[in-house]
């Protein structure tokens, strides 16, 4: 028994343990990372205690340079990512930990796409990506130049310059360096347009306009007009009138211009020697501009051979070339019109299919 205690005691003064430790693993702190950069991962150690050799595992693998050894280089980091280490000494023992890397992303915030507004139409456009308002109140924006902003320090201010301007926005934290970028804002002039000279027409007459400038037309009053959305509508007003023509172009900036077109009061007759009667709406019919004048008319429409193919009394308007229900071809066809007063007209008439 004496024998026993003095070894057990001499085991101990001698520093011998038969109790190993377990060994402790250590993933290092958790990290903000910037685009671009390396960071080192684990601890100082990463691994203590235990009996060494130690043997690493880290997982996964994204953005490492080795899974397998103390201090891993973590690289190009786009993304929030969890790393898991585990470690295990020579007598099998393990320790698993975990460190946690957030991504700064600062560049997802910039100055956004290039655009422009009507200058003097609308109030201006608002500048920066959408993503810029949801960013921590850590970042800090700063727009360049200030000018036709109306808050340099905004994340979406709205721009109103007078003349085509670059935008450079940096974007800072407390981590990661700057990061700039820019946009450039057009400010579109309105389109320019002229609706014509003003004019003087007879009664009965008709004549067509001359409208310039942009993409899309709209003309008013809708009177006494044909092709309103058209930059050369024909008009025969039977008053003097003022057209007025609204403008848009393609990037939605108006404009407007006027036309008046006197109308000299009288009786004359106006034939039109053309129509195309192929039922489109437009110049369906043989028109004699004025004849609401002389209700009593009476209107005689001969082909080439002499034959009388149409007749009408108080005529209207409203021969579309045909006889007994059939088209009559396309060619040159002769009129005698009485305007039932006292006078008769005889001319051509043309019919284009």
């Amino acid at each position: 028994m004496t024998k026993v205690l003095l070894y057990i005691t001499l085991l101990c003064f001698s520093g011998v343990n038969s109790f190993s430790q377990n060994v402790f693993a250590n993933a290092g702190p958790q990290q903000t990372v910037c685009a671009g950069k390396s960071y080192t991962l684990g601890g100082s150690p990463t691994a203590s205690s235990g009996t060494p050799p130690y043997q690493y595992s880290w997982f996964p693998s994204t953005y490492l340079n080795s899974t397998t050894i103390s201090n891993p280089i973590a690289s190009n980091v786009t993304s929030d990512i969890w790393y898991r280490l585990i470690v295990k000494d020579s007598n099998e023992s393990k320790d698993t930990t975990y460190v946690f890397l957030k991504f700064d992303n600062i560049t997802q915030y910039n100055a956004g796409i290039d655009s422009g507004y009507c200058f003097g139409q609308k109030p201006g456009i608002r500048i920066g990506a959408n993503v810029n308002n949801t960013a921590p109140s850590s970042y800090h924006f700063n727009w360049s130049p200030s000018a036709g902003l109306n808050n340099a320090v905004s994340p979406n201010p709205i721009a109103t310059p007078s003349i085509t301007t670059n935008y450079t926005l940096t974007v800072s934290d407390a981590t990661c360096p700057n990061y700039t970028t820019q946009v450039t804002v057009a400010a579109w002039m309105p389109p320019p347009i002229n609706a014509s000279a003003d004019t003087t027409i007879d009664e009965g007459n008709t004549i067509t306009l001359m409208g310039s400038g942009a993409t899309i037309f709209w003309w008013n009053p809708d009177y006494n007009i044909k092709y309103r959305n058209t930059p050369n509508p024909d008009v025969w007003p039977t008053t003097t009138t003022t057209y007025y023509l609204s403008t848009e172009d393609q990037h939605g900036c108006v404009n407007y211009d006027d036309v008046t077109v006197t109308v000299i009061k009288g009786e004359k007759l106006f034939f039109y020697n053309t129509f195309t009667p192929n039922n489109d709406g437009d110049n369906d019919f043989f028109y004699i501009g004025n004849l609401s004048k002389y209700p009593d008319n009476s209107l005689k429409i001969y082909n080439r051979y002499g034959k009388l193919i149409y007749s009408a009394t108080n005529y209207d308007n409203n021969w579309n070339g045909t006889y007994l229900g059939n088209e009559v071809p396309t060619g040159t066809y002769f009129y005698i019109f009485d305007d039932g007063k006292e006078t008769k007209y005889n001319g051509t008439v043309t019919i284009i299919r």
